[in-house]
């Protein structure tokens, strides 16, 4: 039975080639943006599932406000380095725990050189303790994981890091020389083994893995604190709510012992604001709960809705194509019946037709995706593969569990229509008792339209909002300004003013692209204020073009600018109140001591990070009292645009000085444009859906076009007879689907809105929602409607009447 209906499914196809393909297609079109999101979903749900040992490794989390984009109290993956000692001596459970750098934005890599070759720059090379490969389990192509970072100056490299500066991975033995920045004399590794890249992604991600010695002992001093990734592994599986209760008790103590040492007072950690936290969390879910910014889940929960929708489209159109062509198959259904066939029968029957549809739409999906995966692994920055996959047993599980949802909610409706046909009055010439469910028809194609509208709304406010933010006032001048990532050196700096076109050099903490926040709490006439501390250069706020709103910025001609002045930007003016010039504060550092400052200037607030985020009350100083930080920011401002000869000439006197370490820098204008990089990509994306979204929604008014056509093929016939023109015919037809795409837009502008306000709190700096993308939505809606209701209202109104009433 089953290769009969199978035979009859094949004729059918291809007795109905349009329909068809224009079936298979759209079904295609919806499952290919289902399944890059699956396939997309299993590569972020796969980080850390490369071995089973994985599932004792904890990472521990401090709360505190040290390196916060916000200046605010976090879980921050970063700890203090004594916290891995007091885990190790205090924590029964503990098997082993290691030290990790973090990922740093400082640089993008440390250049490394091996005999006889130029040096190279290399990403995530992390220096850690012995205990790495006791907590991490690597597989070693050469060497152990027992005895490879037994000594200090030792180096692991991962195999294609190990082909790339040597050409084999048989290296055992050979030494490479690592330099950490510019001036460094580096440090001689010998290389003592080499690990394979797991089958899946890695949150602890490295090229190298280095044991200097460094990450062996803490800071003796209890004032000078080293921050880094502390991760533990535990003899089994615990339950994390009795851990972090008993670490949490640990440290406290802990804390009120360190703040013994730097004597400090430690009332304010019994305050319930001020508690100390500490904490772990399982390495399986610490990719999914990243400290300052959403989850990928959360990012993610719009595009899977959007590809839900999209299949969801899709299968309307199926249903809706399917019920069109139903006036061809009741004769069909009408002559079966009377010849004995069950209705179960009919059902397996239309349902294979469905499944043989289904998966040649699944196949043809497959292919799409293959096409059109490199630039979708370009646009959300991921290495994904569909043959190639690590979890490829568990996609194809998915797929066929995909196409069995899809047949039955795609065909289960039409096979239940065409097998319920009355057969009396079907081969009759009756249909209207068998073509039931225009109601439910209507409902599938104003869902469709609500979509599609809503899609519409987005990308017209998405657009708007994306030029808002690209022709946004940043408060400087990001034109002719590049950031070399390195600190200020007094003689590099002075060769560099000698080159003809180089306007300022400088240096800040602060800036596009590499922004380092510090904290700090002075107090104004008695009132405490938070503010977000800058070291500067004295020519740091004029190289950014910074507009300046009261006073002035650092001078040479004023010698206590290197003293106690500072400026301050708007942000931290509104928290002082008025006439600030020439007003002081203080504040107390470390030791105790009380230093004065005075504001000589206020700056118009300008952007450093993206626009999600507030600019940050800051107050700016060249002084070093009150504590200073470095980061890698060399500002270098010419004073012409075509400045590429310029580089070229930075680029010789940076080989004469620092001949083993490769030049790095940005543009600030290819930083602002990083900035929006997540936006763009996401409004690209959501075009794309919506142009596919929108296609599919025409295919669905052409499939209820074409049903409605030819239900009143007869109606109209005789209006044609009784003298209708061709015009009132396609009138006729266009009225009805008009009041639905109404009916669409209505229905759309209450949900985009929701939508669309959603999505622009993520921003702190927005446009208000304009009213014209709705009524340009509209507009677009109702117009493609009606050419497309036409194209086919056309076609019936210049067909013969006599051939539809010939019979009569």
């Amino acid at each position: 039975m089953f290769k009969l209906n199978l035979k009859i499914a094949f004729r059918n196809l291809w007795k109905n080639k349009v329909y068809a393909t224009i079936n298979i297609v759209g079904l295609a079109l919806g499952l290919t943006a289902f399944v890059l999101m699956i396939l997309y979903i299993n590569h972020e749900e796969s980080y850390d599932k490369w071995s089973p040992e994985l599932k004792n490794v904890y990472q521990i989390r401090e709360k505190h406000d040290l390196f916060t984009p916000d200046n605010k109290e976090h879980w921050n993956e970063v700890s203090n380095s004594r916290i891995a000692d007091l885990i190790r001596t205090k924590l029964p459970q503990a098997v082993a725990v290691t030290k990790v750098d973090n990922d740093w934005d400082f640089g993008t890599g440390y250049s490394v050189k091996t005999a006889h070759a130029d040096p190279v720059m290399v990403s995530k090379i992390k220096d850690s303790d012995s205990s790495f490969f006791k907590v991490f389990d690597y597989q070693f192509v050469q060497g152990s994981a027992d005895k490879a970072l037994e000594n200090k100056n030792t180096i692991v490299l991962k195999e294609d890091l190990a082909l790339k500066l040597f050409g084999t991975t048989k290296v055992l033995g050979k030494t490479i020389r690592m330099i950490r920045w510019r001036d460094d004399k580096g440090n001689l590794l010998t290389v003592t083994g080499v690990v394979s890249e797991p089958g899946s992604p890695q949150t602890v991600g490295f090229n190298a893995i280095t044991r200097t010695g460094n990450k062996d002992k803490d800071p003796e001093d209890p004032t000078n604190n080293n921050y880094c990734l502390v991760y533990t592994k535990l003899n089994k599986a615990s339950d994390t709510l009795v851990l972090n209760q008993t670490l949490q008790k640990l440290y406290v103590d802990f804390r009120k012992n360190l703040l013994k040492g730097q004597k400090q007072d430690d009332e304010d950690i019994h305050q319930p604001e001020k508690l100390p936290g500490l904490k772990v969390i399982p390495l399986e879910t610490v990719h999914s709960n990243p400290p300052y910014t959403l989850s990928w889940f959360e990012k993610l929960k719009p595009v899977m809705a959007i590809s839900a929708f999209l299949l969801l489209v899709s299968i309307i159109n199926f249903i809706n194509l399917a019920t069109a062509q139903s006036v061809q198959r009741a004769k069909e259904v009408g002559v079966k019946k009377v010849l004995g066939s069950y209705k179960r029968q009919l059902t397996a029957q239309f349902l294979v037709e469905s499944g043989l549809q289904s998966l040649i739409s699944l196949f043809i999906c497959i292919i799409l995706i293959e096409m059109v995966l490199p630039a979708f692994n370009q646009q959300f920055n991921v290495t994904l593969s569909f043959w190639h996959n690590s979890r490829l047993s568990v996609l194809i599980a998915q797929l066929v569990g995909l196409f069995a949802f899809v047949t039955l909610l795609a065909g289960f409706y039409p096979a239940w229509i065409l097998s319920n046909y009355n057969p009396v009055a079907v081969l009759k010439g009756n249909y209207e008792n068998g073509l039931r469910g225009i109601a439910l028809r209507n409902v599938l194609i104003v869902f469709q339209f609500v979509i599609s509208v809503t899609f519409i709304i987005s990308i017209g406010i998405m657009q708007m909002q994306y030029h808002f933010m690209s022709n946004k006032d940043l408060g400087f001048e990001k034109g002719n300004l590049i950031n070399i990532r390195t600190s200020y050196e007094d003689n590099f700096a002075e060769r560099l003013k000698k080159i003809p076109g180089v306007q300022y050099i400088a240096t800040t903490t602060q800036v596009l692209g590499n922004s380092f926040n510090v904290p700090e709490e002075i107090k104004f006439k008695g009132k405490p204020i938070k503010l977000n501390t800058v070291t500067v250069t004295m020519d740091a706020l004029p190289a950014l073009g910074v507009k300046v709103l009261q006073g002035r910025v650092f001078s040479r001609e004023y010698k206590r600018d290197t003293v106690n002045t500072v400026v301050l930007n708007e942000a931290a003016a509104n928290l002082f109140g008025k006439n600030l010039i020439g007003q002081t504060y203080q504040k107390t550092d470390w030791q105790g001591k009380n230093n004065v400052f005075q504001v000589v200037g206020i700056i118009k607030n300008y952007h450093h990070e993206g626009f999600d985020k507030a600019v940050l009350p800051t107050v700016y100083k060249v002084t070093k009292l009150g504590g200073t930080s470095t980061t890698n920011n060399l500002l270098v401002r010419f004073n012409t645009a075509h400045y590429e000869e310029i580089i070229s000439k930075i680029e010789k006197e940076w080989k004469i000085l620092y001949p083993n370490f490769p030049m790095e820098y940005n543009s600030l204008d290819d930083a602002f444009s990083k900035s929006l990089e997540e936006n763009r990509r996401f409004m690209n994306m959501i075009i794309l859906f919506s142009l596919v979204s929108v296609s599919l929604s025409l295919l669905g008014l052409f499939a209820l076009s074409t049903f409605l056509a030819k239900r009143k093929t007869k109606e109209i016939a005789v209006r044609k007879v009784l003298g209708a023109s061709n015009i009132q015919i396609v009138n006729l037809l266009n009225k009805s689907f008009l009041v639905l795409v109404i009916v669409a837009n209505l229905i759309s502008w209450p949900i985009a809105y929701i939508i669309i306000k959603k999505w622009l709190e993520g921003f702190v700096y927005r446009i208000e929602i304009p009213f014209l993308p709705f009524a340009a939505a509209t507009l677009i809606s109702v117009v493609i409607a009606i050419l497309t209701v036409s194209i086919q209202a056309r076609k019936a109104a210049v067909t013969d009447p006599v051939n539809a009433l010939k019979y009569e």
